[in-house]
């Protein structure tokens, strides 16, 4: 004990008996705690140099050689560089998780122009209505967007488009199809990759509307597959109108080969075959949600629908009773672009990725089949 005469305080000092082990566990965790972040600096370095020399990649460009080929590469500087995803989602499937939260991430207002078919159904162009909206000059570009399976204007990848799109003071639009985007299924036919009508009915309106201006297009997914067959179908005289109407497209995510994506999405517990059954439940979903307009229709088994598990199970019951196909390989075969691409006249960029979880084929074989520089 001190005492302290000035203070009249007493300050006892008692020895502890826990301070040894104190010192132990110091002396035992300071080599531990070295070794951790040595080990954690060690991995970060490995992660950071497979990601700088394995997973930053220059795009692989296929084209022919000539003047629209240096005017996009000139314009599009993004091709030339290293693609660098988000650092922390480098694995495709953490992506596509990602990507469906997008429609989160941007918020969106549409004018809805719902347009009325010759066989009776309904498709509606959805004008993109930015904040401070002005008026636009009659000329103005106007850029089509086609979205994918059970998609719409809702999504997040139409919404993020159109924001960059009116960014750059161009009119943006979305063609929902039949029964998408809260649509009413007026008539007993659904929309399919291989039906381009109701995108010639959407561009005939908006070139009736603005007359003056020029109409670009992108298509997403099972909206590129539409668009690259109805380019074709205007390339090779199907359509009798001169021209596509539209300048140039971009077609982002196409499978190329529906047949060879199948395959890919029908491997039972692949990460491939979980995305097939999560599709083929927003698609029984649509088919529930327009089931009145549906039944009309004698072919259809409802019954056999429900049961459904899988995109080909849906496609050979709905698809292929509706438009006449045999069976799911004869409607993946009429849709595919590979065969639909020599016969484009409109210039076209397709953007994929190679790791793509629904990508048939590469556009390298199709490159190579058809003697195009690769």
């Amino acid at each position: 004990m001190i005492e302290d005469s000035n203070a009249h305080a007493c300050v006892t000092q008692i020895p502890s008996r826990k301070q040894p082990a104190i010192r132990a566990m110091a002396y035992f965790f300071s080599p531990l705690q070295k070794i951790l972040s040595a080990a954690l600096a060690g991995g970060a370095g490995i992660y950071i140099w497979y990601y700088l020399y394995y997973v930053c990649q220059q795009p692989a460009l296929y084209f022919k050689e000539g003047k629209l080929s240096e005017l996009v590469l000139n314009h599009c500087t993004l091709l030339r560089k290293k693609y660098r995803p988000t650092i922390w989602a480098v694995n495709p499937h953490i992506q596509t998780v990602l990507s469906a939260l997008r429609t989160l991430t941007c918020r969106a207002m549409y004018d809805r122009q719902p347009i009325s078919t010759t066989d009776g159904g309904t498709v509606a162009l959805d004008w993109f209505q930015p904040r401070g909206y002005a008026k636009l000059p009659a000329d103005t570009p106007v850029v089509l967007v086609l979205h994918g399976l059970t998609g719409g204007s809702r999504e997040g990848y139409c919404k993020w488009m159109c924001t960059s799109i009116a960014q750059k003071g161009w009119r943006p639009v979305v063609l929902n199809y039949r029964g998408c985007a809260g649509l009413q299924l007026t008539s007993p036919a659904v929309y399919c990759a291989s039906f381009t009508d109701d995108v010639h009915l959407a561009v005939q309106e908006i070139q009736t509307q603005f007359p003056e201006a020029r109409v670009f297009a992108a298509g997403y997914s099972l909206g590129s597959l539409i668009l690259c067959k109805y380019l074709a179908e205007c390339g090779n005289g199907t359509w009798k109108a001169a021209g596509s109407g539209i300048s140039s497209a971009v077609m982002v995510s196409n499978p190329f080969c529906m047949h060879t994506s199948k395959v890919r999405a029908s491997k039972p517990w692949s990460i491939e075959w979980l995305y097939n059954i999560g599709l083929a439940h927003r698609i029984k979903r649509y088919i529930v949600e327009h089931n009145l307009a549906l039944s009309k229709h004698a072919e259809l088994d409802m019954a056999s629908i429900a049961q459904s598990t899988t995109i080909e199970h849906l496609d050979e019951r709905v698809v292929c009773k509706l438009y006449g196909f045999e069976a799911a390989e004869d409607y993946y075969a009429a849709a595919s672009s590979m065969q639909y691409i020599p016969q484009i006249q409109t210039p076209c960029l397709f953007l994929i990725a190679q790791d793509d979880p629904f990508l048939g084929k590469l556009p390298i074989e199709v490159s190579c089949l058809f003697g195009i520089p690769c």
